[in-house]
């Protein structure tokens, strides 16, 4: 048993106070009239038990409001009863209620029945005080007596709300006014209810008793109606329960406080004064919760008298329940709940089923809160590794760009300091890439010493470094001087101890530009000017750069293009040349410059790729591309879409998932989409070059190396490469049939490709003569301007759907024969004979627009 809590002391004194007015009020209480005929005191007994031991719940929107019934015995026992046998029979009946078929604790026996004992006390006095003054004492049942007996049973009302609520307020050690007089007013609707129905009775009981039992009828059938009522509504406000828990659960996925809500919702909706969820992984030991990992809902109810629950001894707690939660079929922790708010009432086998549902809403919305937090993790991982360079942690060239943009936008002074290291090929080449990763790893840590809010460093690609700081002219010498103290200092690699310099170009806005790509093209050319002139520091000047007046033009108008919408892709397409089969297209970029008219791709992709915009502009480029591809396939005219794409994009992490969810958005199966390096992009970075092309070639496309010939390439590196294609250089295929160096070339890169087992495409295909011969070299596919000409998407599909079958079927009703190679005198190169006559006119003319 344990000690009464200060609360508890606190009730006992209301009780030992109400019992002892009553009692005082009862000696000097008057006589009930005592209507004939009399009622059986066993009778009132019961009907006092029954009312007690019944009570009715009526709704009042989210709440309920209890309907005892216990104004009817009253008014019975007013009428028909002695008032020795009104309270005698009131505290036997209530009595048995609570301690024998309710079960409640002593001090809720007591407080009810002092309850009662006052209630009957002041409705006595009442009665026969409102007859009196209504002068119906001789006659209760008459219409005024009707009146007197309402009043009692109000005031009676009134009493036991104001005793109840004074209780709570102990309890609670808060007084709520408005829940008082709110529960006062519910509670008086159904006195008025309860107090009528008894004057019925009282009335058919004085003038024809038999009639009881039509109202004992109407009792029973109404009880049944109500039981009937009272469940579904309890099913309907426990599912309106689950989904108010369920929804708080599921916004609650925003903040990810899934846990917190969790655990506040089972708290209000279970009535406890503790909640909390135990993980499985925790030290459960001989917890009372510990049965509960088994899968079973464990409820452990106080006892008759109030006393803690024998599991829940030593723990503070008086009752408690548990539930288990899971995770993909398997119990991962629990649900707690402990201590009923009202310390008079206990959790029973409904708050069981209750909790269980609500675990299982629970186990739900804690697995999304994971899966989500797991997303959310991987999303900012994603995004720490798009924004910095894995080598050395710094920011990278995006996040640098990014942060000079909006340091320009917010106060439009900032520096740039481009550093480019000595001598790291030489590094690189002598002690192997591993050493100089160190050595960039070595420098990228000094740098970062330097880094505050005001300073930025970042790596932009290779042995290129970039310092942002403000503006101001004695802060940049001061960085300048701090960077060359800290380069001084040698470098220590293993055994090896390296002395390491950098040349340094400083570009400052506004003088310098105003746009982050302006100053990061200013502070190269600077950069590079200290390079060449082995000055190790150089500001820009504009009378050593030694880009044109259009190129500047260029650099800032190709972004508003872009934005804008002013570039557009034009498509080659390409064809077998033995069937006249068209098999794919070339994407290509057009800008059309409002002032420079039509601006080659030769000239503005380096300045996008000097510039930071290449990323960009590939994106744009492959978006595109991909969904005029998904449109002909859907149009019913697959062709296979190539796409160049720069080195710097190939060699991006996130490159490949950029191509893979293009290709699930436009629904492209990926060997419609090819992709074209070049041959130099591919030498420049053999190893993350093959990384690259690897995970490119594991999503399903194809790799094409365009203008091959007019590098410097490794054959043993191109047999590595995951590649499936060469294109042959527009250089050698323009005159083929009258040179017969190219022819040779051609013929040698034929050959070897086939070898390796790649396609080989030739490219630049102008007049016939040249087609007959890569007929008879048998090259794979032709794309030039004997084809077609790069044409807009809408003439690109008008094309298809006039050539993509209409000419293969007109070949194969009139092939062309094959010409037959001869050797030439002296030179041992094969060569077809005169092309003259030997390819129909229909070939050439057959591909040409229009």
């Amino acid at each position: 048993m344990t000690r009464p809590s200060r609360s508890d002391a606190h009730v006992w004194l209301v009780t030992a106070g109400l019992a002892t007015s009553s009692l005082a009020l009862w000696w000097r209480g008057p006589s009930l009239p005592e209507l004939e005929p009399s009622l059986w005191w066993p009778l009132l007994v019961a009907l006092f038990a029954l009312t007690e031991r019944y009570v009715v719940h009526i709704p009042f929107g989210r709440d309920n409001q209890s309907l005892s019934f216990i104004e009817a015995p009253l008014l019975l026992g007013l009428l028909f009863a002695t008032t020795q046998q009104l309270v005698f029979c009131g505290l036997l009946g209530i009595g048995l209620a609570l301690s024998l078929l309710l079960r409640s604790p002593p001090i809720k026996v007591v407080f009810n029945l002092s309850l009662w004992l006052a209630q009957s006390t002041v409705a006595v006095f009442v009665f026969i005080g409102m007859l009196r003054l209504l002068g119906t004492e001789s006659d209760p049942l008459a219409p005024a007596g009707w009146f007197a007996a309402l009043v009692a049973t109000q005031t009676a009302h009134v009493l036991s709300g104001l005793a109840v609520a004074t209780v709570i307020a102990v309890r609670q050690h808060s007084w709520d006014s408005h829940a008082v007089v709110t529960g006062l007013a519910r509670g008086a609707v159904g006195t008025i209810v309860v107090t009528d129905l008894a004057l019925v009775t009282a009335l058919i009981l004085r003038r024809e008793p038999i009639g009881l039992a039509l109202v004992g009828v109407l009792a029973a059938l109404s009880f049944l109606l109500y039981r009937g009522y009272h469940v579904q509504r309890m099913r309907y406000g426990r599912l309106e329960l689950l989904y108010a828990f369920t929804r708080s659960a599921d916004q609650s996925l925003l903040d990810g406080s899934v846990p917190e809500t969790v655990v506040a919702e089972a708290r209000a909706l279970l009535r406890a004064r503790g909640s909390t969820i135990f993980a499985r992984d925790g030290d459960a030991g001989s917890s009372w919760w510990q049965p509960a990992l088994d899968g079973t809902v464990l409820r452990l109810p106080r006892g008759r008298h109030g006393e803690p629950a024998p599991t829940l001894q030593g723990t503070g707690h008086l009752d408690a329940m548990a539930a288990p939660l899971y995770e993909a079929g398997r119990v991962v922790g629990v649900l707690a709940v402990t201590d009923r708010v009202d310390d008079v009432s206990t959790f029973d086998a409904e708050d069981a089923k209750l909790l269980q549902a609500l675990a299982g809403h629970a186990s739900v919305a804690l697995a999304n809160n994971a899966l989500v937090e797991r997303v959310r993790s991987a999303a900012e991982q994603t995004e720490h590794l798009s924004l910095h360079d894995p080598l050395t942690g710094l920011p990278n060239r995006l996040h640098f760009h990014q942060r000079l943009e909006r340091r320009l936008e917010a106060t439009g002074s900032a520096a740039v300091l481009l550093m480019d290291l000595d001598r790291f090929k030489e590094v690189n080449d002598t002690l192997g890439h591993d050493v100089g990763d160190q050595l960039l790893r070595q420098v990228g840590h000094r740098l970062l010493a330097l880094q505050h809010d005001e300073t930025v460093v970042a790596r932009m690609g290779g042995d290129e470094f970039a310092v942002m700081l403000t503006g101001d002219e004695v802060h940049v010498e001061g960085m300048v001087q701090r960077i060359s103290r800290d380069f001084s200092r040698p470098i220590r690699l293993d055994d090896i101890e390296l002395d390491v310099s950098a040349s340094i170009g400083i570009a400052i806005a506004p003088q310098d530009g105003s746009s982050a790509a302006l100053l990061m093209r200013r502070a190269e050319v600077a950069m590079y000017d200290a390079k060449r002139g082995l000055a190790g520091v150089e500001h820009y000047a504009s009378d050593r750069d030694p880009y044109s007046a259009r190129r500047l033009s260029l650099i800032s108008d190709l972004a508003r293009a872009l934005e804008d919408g002013r570039l557009e892709l034009h498509y080659q397409p390409q064809a077998e040349p033995g069937t006249g089969r068209v098999t794919g297209v070339e994407a290509l970029l057009r800008w059309r410059h409002p002032v420079w008219g039509n601006v080659p791709p030769d000239e503005f992709i380096p300045l996008a790729e000097h510039t930071g915009l290449i990323r960009p502009l590939t994106r744009f480029v492959l978006e595109t591309a991909v969904h005029q591809c998904a449109a002909w396939q859907a149009a019913g005219t697959p062709v296979v879409m190539a796409v160049n794409v720069s080195m710097r994009n190939l060699l991006e992490p996130e490159f490949a998932d950029v191509v893979a969810r293009l290709l699930v958005q436009a629904n492209l199966p990926a060997g419609l989409l090819k992709i074209e390096v070049t041959e130099s992009a591919i030498i420049a970075d053999p190893e993350r070059a093959l990384h690259a092309l690897d995970r490119l070639v594991a999503l399903g496309l194809s790799i094409s190396v365009d203008d091959f010939g007019t590098g410097y390439s490794s054959l043993t590196r191109l047999r590595r490469l995951p590649v499936h294609e060469v294109k042959i250089d527009r250089a050698f295929v323009r005159h083929l049939a009258d040179n017969t160096a190219d022819l040779a070339i051609v013929r040698a890169v034929i050959s070897l490709g086939h070898d390796l087992g790649l396609r080989v495409v030739a490219e630049g295909v102008e007049d016939e003569g040249s087609w007959g011969v890569l007929v008879v070299l048998g090259c794979d596919l032709l794309q030039g301007f004997l084809l077609a000409r790069p044409m807009p998407g809408e003439d690109m599909t008008r094309w298809l759907g006039e050539h993509f079958d209409s000419f293969a079927t007109r070949l194969r009703a009139d092939p062309a024969p094959a010409p037959e190679p001869v050797s030439r005198p002296g030179d041992g190169v094969v060569a077809p004979p005169a092309i003259e006559g030997e390819i129909p006119r229909s070939r050439g003319r057959g591909f040409l627009p229009g």
